[in-house]
C-alpha cells in the first residue's frame, strides 16, 4: 500500500455522519470512482479486487484511521465514531476478528444488513447518510416526524446492504442499486430519486416518536433510566436485549386484535400488511424470515410495532404500573398454548436485565400460591429471583423463634380461623422468603410444629385478607433485617435445651408469697409454668416437658395469665428466667428479644399498633373486673392485643375497697394487705382470739386467716374439744333459755355450725325456725301470757292475726274482707293455740257468733295493755302481703322499622309490605306459588321448609287470611280465593320486591 498523500480537495463529515457516506459524498466532489478513492484512502490495496462487503464500515484498523487521517486531516477518533464500532456494546455487538456486527444479538444490523434512510433528511443534507440509520432499533426519524424507508419505492431494493460500485461515481441520494437485464445487456444503475420515498407520518407526541426517543437515548448514552428502569439503570445492551425479548414475543403471538391495546391501530395495519407481503414472496425474494423477532426485522413497520409494545410495558413508571400491560402479552403467549412460570424470562434471552424478571413477576404475582409469592417477594415493587443459599438458611432458622415473635402475631392476626397455627406458620414462612426452600423443609428448620396442610391454610387465608401485601411486606423487611443483622439469642439452641426443672410448683408458691399473688389451686401454677415457657423457649405451650391436659379450665386460664400476674409478679418470673438460662449457661442472652417494631410501621396491616392503647385507662379496667370482651370492645381492639399488652405492661394490683370488705370477699392477698403477720400474731397467739372472733373484727375469712397463719408460719392451736360444751349447760341455754345457735357459739368462741354439731351429739333436739325462741330483751316486760308468742316473727304474726279475727262476726267474713285462704287461716290460729296452751275462739254457728275463750278474753286484754310496745314493732299482720315481685328484665323487641314507599303497593298488600322483612316474605310467596309443592321450591331456593313455613305463617297473619292449601301426595299446593287475590295483586308490582336490601 502506498503513502498516504492530501487529497486535493476535503469535505468535512457532518455530526453523526456514516463514513460510508462521507466517502460517497468526496468521491462524487472529486469525480473520481470510489475504488480509486478507496485505495487513496488506504481503505483497499491497489492490486486488491472490490469485495462484497466493506469491514472498514464496521471498524477501522489502526493503520486504516492514521492513513486516512493524514490523507483528509479528520482526526483518527472521530473517524473511529463514523463506523458501527461506536455502537458496540451499546446498541450492537461487533466480531472483532471477523469485523463483523452479530446480527442476531440486540436487533444489531451490520454492513450488510443494509440501512433505513428519511426521505426529508435526505433532500435537506444532499445525500448525506447518519450512521444510527443503519441500527436496527432506527425506526423513525424524529426531526421529521415521519417512518423511515427501508427499500427504493422504483426498484425495491434495500440500501447500503453492499458497497457502492467501484467502477462509477456515487451519485448522492439516489438510488445506487444495479441490476443486469435479462438480454445481457450493460448493468443498469436505478438513481431514482429516494426524497421522493412515501412513508406514514405522526404528529407530535405519537408514541412511535417517544419510544424512538427513549432507545436513542439508551444508545446514546449507554444506559437506561427511562421508565421502570429510573430507580434502577441498567446498561444499555440489558434495556435492548430486555426490549427485543418482549418485541420478539409481541409480534410472534399476539393478533391483531390484541396487539391495538398495546400499539396503535393503523401501524399495527401496516406491520400486518408488511408481514402479508413478505409471506407472498417467493422464498428466494423474501425480504424478512417467517419467525418476526429473531432478528432485526426488515420492515420498520414491524420494527416500530414492537419497539412501540416493548416500550409500552417497560416506560411504565414501575412494575406495578407495567404489569396489567405486561398480562396482555403473557394472555396472548397462554392462549398460543405455550406455558408461563416465574422463571419464564431465562428462556427469553441470555442478556436481560433483573427488571425484566421484576416486571414478569409482578405480573404473575396475583396466580401465584403463597409460598411462591414470598419466594419471589412480589409485594416489593421490584420482586426478583431467589438469592438466598443454604447456609444463609441455616443461619437465619438460628434467629427465628418456633413461634413468631407476640408483637408479629398480634399485628399480622387476620381472621379468627388461623389463630391457632397463625405464629407457627409465620415463623416457617420467613424462610420461604427469597429462597428455594419447599414447604416441609421450611417446618423441618424451625421446630416441626405445623403440619403442611395446615401451614398452607394459613398462608391461603392470609392471601385471601385485604392486606396480604401488607403481610407480605412486613415479612419481607423482617427477614432482610434478620439476614443483615445479628441476634443475641440462639433459638436453635432454646429449641434444644431441658425445660424439666423450669419452675417448680415450691418456687411458685414462694413466688406468690412474696409478690402477695394468689398461687391457685395448681392449674395456675402450670399456666404460668407454661408462660414462662413460651417466653424463653420461644415453642408453643405443648412442647412443654409434663404438659398440662388441654382442658378448657386450663385454656380459659391461660388466656388470664396476663390479666392476673402483677408487675412485681412479672419481674419474679422474669428472674426465675434469667437463673434458668444461667444454670445452662446461657447467661449471656437476654431473656427474651423482639426484632424492632418500626419494621411494622409502613405496610397496612390487620391490626393496629397495640402501642396506641391508653395503658393507664386499660389497667384501671382490667382491676375494675371489667370482661376482656367489654374492654376490647370499648378501646377499640382485640382480645390477643390485649393480652400482648398486658403481658409487657401488667395491670398493677387493685388495693382491697371497702364494697369487697363489706361483702367479706377477701383472698389470700387481700389478706395480707389487711393485716400482718405481727398483727396476726398478736390477736390469735397472743390474745388467744379464734379465727372467727378475727373474722368479725377485721371481716377476713377464717379460710383466708388459716392460710395466712400457715404461710407466716403461725403453729395452729388444737380446736376446742368437743367436751368442753357441757350437756347440761348447753341444754339451760338452747332448750330453757332459747338462745341461737350463733349467740351461744359467740360466747364461747365456737361457729354456730360447731355447736350445732355439739348439740346433736348431745341428743338435744333442734328447733326449726317456727319454734318459739327466747324474747328479745325489749320484750321481757310483756305480759306472761304473751312470752311465747314474741320468740320469732312467725308467732308474733300469729298474736296480731288472732287480735284482727276477733272483730269479725265469723271467720269466712274475716277471711272475705282480707281475701285470705280459710284453710290458712285456720292453721295459723291452730298454731297460736298450740304456743300459747289452749284453745281461745269457739267457731260460730248458726244463729251464734264468733266467741272467745277464758284465755283468748286473757289474751286480748293483755295485748291491750301493751299494745304500745307491739306498736312500735315492725307491723306483720294477716292481711295478703303486697310482695314486690320483680320480673325479669327483658329488653323490648325492636320494632321493625317502617319500610320506604308503602303508598305504592295496593290497599290489600299493605299491612305486609310495611316493613322489609315481609316485603321479603311477600317476595318468596310469589316465588313458592309456581312450584307444585312447598318442599320443592325450598329444594330449588336452598332454605329450609321450616322457616318457609314460618315464613308464609306470618305472612298469613299480616294479610288476616290463608293463602294456601298444601299439597298431599299426589295433589298440587292450591291457592285458597284469599290467595289469588293477593297473589293477582302482587304480580304487577314484582319488581317492587326486588330491589330489597339484603
Amino acid at each position: 500500500m502506498r503513502a498516504a498523500r492530501t487529497l486535493p480537495l476535503r469535505s468535512t463529515p457532518l455530526a453523526g455522519e456514516a463514513l460510508d457516506s462521507w466517502i460517497e459524498v468526496m468521491s462524487a466532489q472529486l469525480r473520481v470512482p470510489i475504488g480509486e478513492l478507496l485505495v487513496a484512502l488506504g481503505l483497499r490495496g491497489e492490486d486488491e479486487p472490490p469485495a462484497g462487503w466493506a469491514p472498514w464500515m464496521t471498524r477501522l484498523t489502526t493503520h486504516q484511521a492514521e492513513h486516512m487521517a493524514a490523507a483528509t486531516g479528520i482526526q483518527t477518533d472521530f473517524l473511529h465514531t463514523m463506523t458501527l464500532q461506536h455502537f458496540d456494546q451499546r446498541a450492537l455487538v461487533v466480531d472483532h476478528d471477523r469485523l463483523q456486527v452479530k446480527g442476531s444479538f440486540m436487533w444489531g444490523r451490520g454492513g450488510g444488513s443494509g440501512s433505513r434512510f428519511c426521505p426529508d433528511c435526505l433532500r435537506e443534507n444532499e445525500g448525506r447518510w447518519p450512521l444510527i440509520w443503519r441500527l436496527g432499533w432506527s425506526f423513525a426519524c424524529l426531526t421529521h416526524r415521519r417512518l423511515l424507508a427501508d427499500f427504493c419505492p422504483k426498484c425495491g431494493s434495500r440500501h447500503r446492504k453492499r458497497p457502492h460500485p467501484s467502477q462509477v461515481i456515487p451519485s448522492p441520494g439516489r438510488c445506487d442499486h444495479v441490476s443486469k437485464p435479462a438480454d445481457r445487456t450493460p448493468w443498469i444503475r436505478c438513481l431514482h430519486p429516494l426524497a421522493e420515498t412515501e412513508t406514514m407520518r405522526f404528529g407530535a407526541g405519537h408514541p412511535v416518536l417517544l419510544a424512538q426517543r427513549a432507545l436513542l437515548d439508551v444508545i446514546t448514552t449507554g444506559v437506561g433510566t427511562f421508565g421502570v428502569y429510573a430507580h434502577n439503570p441498567q446498561p444499555a445492551m440489558s434495556v435492548l436485549a430486555d426490549m427485543r425479548a418482549i418485541a420478539r414475543r409481541v409480534l410472534l403471538h399476539m393478533p391483531a386484535p390484541r396487539m391495538t391495546r398495546l400499539v396503535p391501530e393503523e401501524l399495527v395495519e401496516a406491520h400486518f400488511r408488511a408481514r402479508e407481503h413478505n409471506s407472498a414472496l417467493a422464498r428466494t425474494e423474501r425480504r424478512a424470515p417467517l419467525d418476526p423477532g429473531r432478528v432485526a426485522p426488515a420492515y420498520a413497520e414491524t420494527t416500530a410495532a414492537g419497539a412501540i409494545a416493548a416500550w409500552n410495558i417497560l416506560g411504565q413508571a414501575d412494575c406495578r404500573q407495567a404489569a396489567p400491560r405486561m398480562r396482555e402479552l403473557l394472555d396472548a403467549i397462554v392462549d398460543r398454548g405455550y406455558w408461563t412460570s416465574p422463571t419464564v424470562t431465562r428462556n427469553w434471552g441470555r442478556h436481560n436485565s433483573p427488571v425484566l424478571e421484576s416486571v414478569h413477576l409482578k405480573t404473575i404475582a396475583p396466580t401465584l400460591w403463597p409460598n411462591s409469592a414470598l419466594r419471589y417477594r412480589t409485594a416489593l415493587p421490584a420482586p426478583s429471583l431467589p438469592t438466598t443459599t443454604p447456609s444463609q438458611l441455616t443461619a437465619r432458622a438460628a434467629k427465628i423463634p418456633g413461634v413468631i415473635w407476640p408483637l408479629w402475631a398480634v399485628r399480622l392476626n387476620p381472621v379468627p380461623q388461623v389463630r391457632e397455627h397463625l405464629a407457627a406458620a409465620l415463623s416457617a414462612s420467613l424462610l420461604l422468603v427469597n429462597s428455594r426452600l419447599e414447604l416441609p423443609d421450611a417446618v423441618k428448620k424451625v421446630g416441626n410444629l405445623i403440619s403442611q396442610p395446615n401451614l398452607t391454610h394459613v398462608l391461603q387465608a392470609l392471601r385471601d385478607d385485604d392486606h396480604y401485601e401488607g403481610i407480605q411486606l412486613a415479612l419481607i423487611q423482617l427477614t432482610d433485617y434478620l439476614d443483615n443483622h445479628e441476634v443475641p439469642i440462639d433459638y436453635g439452641r432454646r429449641r434444644r435445651l431441658d425445660y424439666t426443672t423450669l419452675l417448680p410448683e415450691s418456687e411458685w408458691i414462694a413466688l406468690c408469697r412474696r409478690t402477695l399473688t394468689e398461687p391457685g389451686a395448681g392449674t395456675r401454677h402450670q399456666v404460668a409454668r407454661c408462660h414462662l415457657f413460651e417466653k424463653i423457649s420461644g415453642l408453643p405451650h405443648t412442647r412443654i416437658p409434663d404438659p398440662p391436659r388441654d382442658s378448657s379450665s386450663f385454656r380459659q386460664r391461660r388466656v388470664r395469665i396476663a390479666y392476673v400476674l402483677t408487675p412485681e409478679a412479672s419481674a419474679e418470673l422474669d428472674q426465675i428466667g434469667r437463673a434458668f438460662l444461667d444454670r445452662n449457661r446461657l447467661g449471656h442472652e437476654p431473656l427474651t428479644w423482639e426484632p424492632p417494631a418500626e419494621l411494622l410501621d409502613g405496610p397496612a396491616l390487620p391490626r393496629a399498633d397495640p402501642a396506641d392503647i391508653d395503658l393507664a385507662d386499660l389497667h384501671r379496667r382490667v382491676r375494675a373486673g371489667q370482661t376482656s370482651s367489654r374492654i376490647a370492645a370499648e378501646l377499640g381492639t382485640d382480645l390477643r392485643t390485649l393480652r400482648y399488652v398486658l403481658g409487657r405492661h401488667p395491670a398493677p394490683a387493685a388495693k382491697p375497697t371497702v364494697y369487697a370488705m363489706e361483702r367479706g370477699l377477701k383472698g389470700l392477698h387481700a389478706a395480707r394487705l389487711m393485716i400482718s403477720k405481727d398483727q396476726l400474731e398478736r390477736l390469735y397467739v397472743q390474745q388467744s382470739m379464734p379465727f372467727l372472733t378475727i373474722q368479725r373484727e377485721m371481716g377476713i375469712s377464717r379460710k383466708a386467716l388459716a392460710a395466712l397463719a400457715e404461710e407466716y408460719g403461725i403453729s395452729r392451736r388444737s380446736h376446742r374439744p368437743r367436751g368442753a360444751l357441757d350437756r347440761a349447760w348447753l341444754y339451760e341455754q338452747y332448750v330453757v333459755q332459747r338462745r341461737t345457735l350463733d349467740d351461744i357459739g359467740h360466747e364461747t368462741g365456737m361457729s354456730g355450725k360447731a355447736v350445732g354439731g355439739r348439740t346433736r351429739e348431745l341428743g338435744i333436739p333442734l328447733r326449726n325456725n317456727r319454734q318459739p325462741r327466747a324474747p328479745r330483751q325489749e320484750f321481757t316486760s310483756a305480759p306472761e301470757v304473751l312470752r311465747p308468742t314474741l320468740g320469732n316473727s312467725y308467732a308474733a304474726r300469729r298474736l296480731r292475726v288472732f287480735i284482727q279475727v276477733v272483730r269479725y262476726p265469723t271467720l269466712i267474713e274475716a277471711c272475705q274482707t282480707h281475701g285470705i285462704n280459710p284453710a290458712t287461716l285456720t292453721t295459723q290460729l291452730k298454731r297460736l293455740e298450740d304456743d300459747l296452751g289452749g284453745p281461745l275462739l269457739i267457731r260460730a254457728g248458726r244463729g251464734r257468733q264468733l266467741e272467745l275463750t277464758a284465755l283468748g278474753q286473757e289474751v286480748v286484754q293483755a295485748v291491750g295493755q301493751w299494745a304500745h310496745t307491739l306498736a312500735d314493732q315492725p307491723r306483720e299482720t294477716w292481711d295478703r302481703a303486697t310482695v314486690r315481685r320483680y320480673k325479669k328484665q327483658r329488653n323490648p323487641r325492636p320494632r321493625p322499622a317502617d319500610a320506604p314507599g308503602v303508598d305504592l303497593f295496593p290497599v290489600l298488600l299493605q299491612p305486609a309490605v310495611r316493613t322489609l322483612d315481609g316485603r321479603r316474605r311477600l317476595a318468596r310467596f310469589l316465588q313458592a306459588a309456581d312450584y307444585p309443592t312447598l318442599a320443592t321450591y325450598c329444594r330449588a331456593a336452598g332454605t329450609s321448609k321450616s322457616t318457609m313455613t314460618v315464613q308464609i305463617q306470618h305472612l298469613e297473619q299480616d294479610l288476616r287470611g290463608r293463602l294456601l292449601i298444601r299439597g298431599q301426595r299426589g295433589h298440587r299446593m292450591r291457592l285458597t280465593e284469599f290467595g289469588k287475590q293477593v297473589l293477582a295483586a302482587a304480580r304487577p308490582i314484582a319488581d317492587l320486591l326486588d330491589d330489597l336490601p339484603a
